[in-house]
């Protein structure tokens, strides 16, 4: 690849990173139920999420959905499914007491927040369209493997960059004002957008 193809891809990726979606949903309402430190966590998840994606997509993934639709599909459908789990997740954290609130935070949490960003990466049905589509216009025969760890790479780094700054500005001392404030309408409100677009989804999904 020419160092422009780079820059491009680079750019593409930046867009892709910074464009409003599922994942960008999860991330924003872990960090307004849980805090910066686990927006940061998640967001390590989610960039390792995307490079597992990239590098796969620039090794022959496309191939196989193309191959077998079906496979899309699934991973489509689990992808809903996990925004419902985190939608109804974070509903019911607001009827946590205090107590219950405090066990579950000092249990795992920065590790299951990693989970969380890695999760909705893998079963995010739109970084999976964008990766299968992107790379094609980047992969030619012959591309070594290294090429394509270059690639992934890049792609997995600035997402990770992208989201450590959403989780940054939203978790900026005017912004946590708010959250102090507001805590449970916005957790309340992230919730039942999340459970809106699972459904939203899966209606997508079933209609196509």
């Amino acid at each position: 690849m020419l160092f422009q193809d780079w820059l491009s891809l680079a750019a593409i990726c930046i867009l892709g990173a910074f464009s409003p979606g599922p994942s960008l949903m999860v991330i924003l309402s872990i960090t307004a139920s849980n805090g910066r430190k686990a927006g940061f966590f998640s967001s390590f998840g989610h960039g390792l999420g995307v490079f597992i994606y990239a590098l796969l997509s620039a090794t022959g993934l496309s191939i196989i959905l193309n191959a077998y639709s079906q496979l899309l599909i699934l991973v489509q459908f689990l992808g809903a499914l996990f925004l419902l789990y985190i939608g109804i997740r974070t509903i019911r954290s607001l009827f946590l007491t205090t107590a219950d609130s405090s066990k579950v935070s000092s249990k795992n949490m920065m590790p299951n927040r990693f989970i969380d960003g890695f999760l909705i990466a893998i079963f995010n049905p739109k970084i999976a369209a964008f990766f299968l589509s992107l790379f094609s216009q980047f992969l030619i025969v012959g591309q070594t493997f290294v090429i394509h760890l270059g690639m992934a790479l890049l792609a997995g780094t600035i997402d990770t960059i992208a989201y450590i700054a959403m989780v940054t500005l939203a978790s900026t001392s005017i912004m946590l004002k708010f959250l102090s404030t507001y805590k449970k309408s916005v957790e309340a409100s992230f919730g039942l957008l999340l459970i809106m677009l699972s459904i939203s989804l899966s209606f997508k999904i079933i209609m196509n």
